[in-house]
């Protein structure tokens, strides 16, 4: 019998963060032209350097924005991902709405396959606050125990450590190089936080999400996504499961309770608390009607 392979990758960005429009700049120029990341004038097009378009190509199917598959030779086209990518670009292009940008992190720390260090970061590593060393040294024993100890370049692994901090905190120390004082859209989430404690030493805190920046919708969306055909799921674990509510977005059972809550007081789900079984029953809905509603109203 054939062991089951891990699937992980690192630093495919190039060692590149999400910058602001990244996003919005690739999916206008995959609308309107599929095979721009092969393109021998990509970097003209794109208007960045030939490495950031290989990180911009890598950051749209981490985010799940768009799926790539290969054509005649070895040429590759990018399409939206129907589930979320057309969506997204139907109703939220510039990413205005911070409720896209919650969906795009979701996006990025469940998928263990393409996105590995994000992954670990939110569903494998259980410290909420560490230093630079401790975060590299908790990122190395997390993916040898899922991965059962297979080789990587640790290397690479400390570069994806350094990304996901840029990704989610803003350094706001001032560099020669005009790209790098661009932010990541994602600091908006406020879900990490830096504090400096002197004498070069400074401590990154993972942060529960405010609650006026976090539609309970998300928290629904990241429900459904979980229940695999199920028609109930437990509040431990959507507490507790890997790439579930809880995990990825930093929600401890207090917070998960009340944005249960509300779902539950806005008709989404019925919640059974009785004897103990704590079940959660979500209605008859999908997540692209989730999706559907939600943009529906920004319109209204």
């Amino acid at each position: 019998m054939e062991e089951n392979i891990v699937k992980f990758r690192l630093k495919a960005h190039e060692s590149f963060y999400i910058r602001e429009g990244w996003l919005t700049k690739g999916l206008r120029n995959v609308n309107e032209e599929c095979r721009v990341f092969i393109k021998d004038d990509a970097t003209d097009i794109l208007g960045i350097g030939v490495s950031m378009v290989k990180s911009l190509r890598y950051w749209l199917q981490a985010c799940g924005l768009t799926i790539e598959t290969k054509v005649e030779g070895n040429k590759r086209e990018q399409s939206f991902t129907q589930e979320f990518g057309q969506i997204i670009f139907d109703n939220d292009p510039y990413f205005e709405d911070i409720f896209s940008l919650w969906l795009v992190h979701y996006m990025l720390v469940s998928n263990m396959d393409n996105c590995t260090s994000w992954y670990l970061f939110f569903n494998e590593i259980n410290s909420s606050e560490f230093t630079k060393e401790d975060l590299r040294n908790e990122m190395i024993y997390a993916l040898n125990r899922v991965t059962n100890n297979i080789s990587f370049s640790e290397s690479s692994l400390f570069d994806d450590c350094d990304c996901i901090i840029k990704t989610y905190i803003h350094d706001k120390k001032e560099s020669k190089n005009p790209e790098d004082n661009i932010s990541c859209p994602l600091n908006e989430l406020g879900l990490l936080k830096r504090t400096n404690l002197g004498h070069g030493k400074e401590v990154i805190q993972k942060l529960k999400p405010s609650m006026d920046k976090l539609d309970k919708l998300v928290v629904l969306y990241i429900i459904l996504d979980n229940l695999k055909g199920a028609e109930s799921i437990s509040i431990e674990n959507i507490l507790t499961d890997k790439c579930n509510a809880g995990k990825v977005l930093n929600l401890d059972r207090n917070l998960l309770n009340e944005y249960l809550d509300l779902l539950k007081n806005a008709g989404y789900i019925e919640i059974n608390r009785t004897a103990g079984l704590n079940q959660v029953y979500p209605k008859k809905c999908s997540k692209q009607d989730i999706l559907k509603e939600y943009y529906a109203q920004l319109t209204e």
